[in-house]
């Protein structure tokens, strides 16, 4: 595993995911809110000025006038631009089809609502803020304390999970649709046995704990 839980091994990064998200209210709840916290990060990147500008209406011609338009006025490469494209490298390297699908259908329609919400709305970054709160809350308590009953992954390696949650996310919806079946067995099998022995050295403490409350 590379420096701080970051490398290109998407059997091992699944795994070590996996290992924290094995109950179905969990990954439903991840779901929504994974790509919700990601959108909020684009909105408060989306006040950053352009890095560069480029023609989109010049190199989209084919397209109807007022989706160009649209997309002249919306699609802009400044700071949100720039997450999401890092973000989609990063899954490319990991998984072609995979990061390529999460680009087209996630990324870049992450990328223009939260242009768009950032321009239609003076207080963007405000609302962005209590979703973002709103989504860390519902995660961590309603998803990992109450239904998967576990610390959340981030509290053991926080940069693997921050960056590689959207895609965890996003190949649960892949795996349901019959993407790659054997690589969802081996991380469903390999991430069962990781839960097993997680429960098996977490039984000692809490017999401990509960010794010690009735002392």
């Amino acid at each position: 595993m590379g420096v701080l839980g970051f490398n290109f091994n998407l059997r091992d990064q699944l795994i070590f995911y996996g290992s924290y998200h094995s109950n179905p209210i969990n990954q439903a709840i991840h779901f929504i809110f994974v790509p919700l916290l990601l959108w909020t990060v684009a909105v408060w990147l989306a006040y950053t000025p352009a890095f560069f500008d480029f023609d989109i209406a010049a190199h989209l011609a084919f397209l109807p006038p007022p989706l160009v338009a649209c997309l002249s006025k919306f699609m802009i490469f400044d700071g949100a631009f720039v997450l999401l494209a890092l973000y989609s490298l990063y899954y490319l390297l990991l998984e072609p089809f995979a990061g390529a699908t999460w680009a087209i259908a996630m990324a870049v329609p992450l990328w223009a609502t939260a242009e768009a919400f950032q321009h239609a709305f003076p207080n963007a970054w405000a609302w962005a803020l209590g979703l973002h709160i709103l989504s860390w809350v519902v995660q961590v308590h309603f998803g990992h304390t109450v239904a998967e009953k576990r610390r959340p992954a981030l509290l053991d390696s926080f940069f693997q999970s921050l960056v590689l949650a959207p895609l965890f996310v996003w190949f649960e919806l892949l795996f349901l649709l019959g993407y790659r079946k054997d690589l969802r067995d081996e991380v469903q099998r390999k991430s069962a046995e990781n839960i097993a022995a997680w429960k098996a050295a977490s039984a000692p403490l809490l017999t401990s704990n509960r010794q010690q409350q009735r002392k």
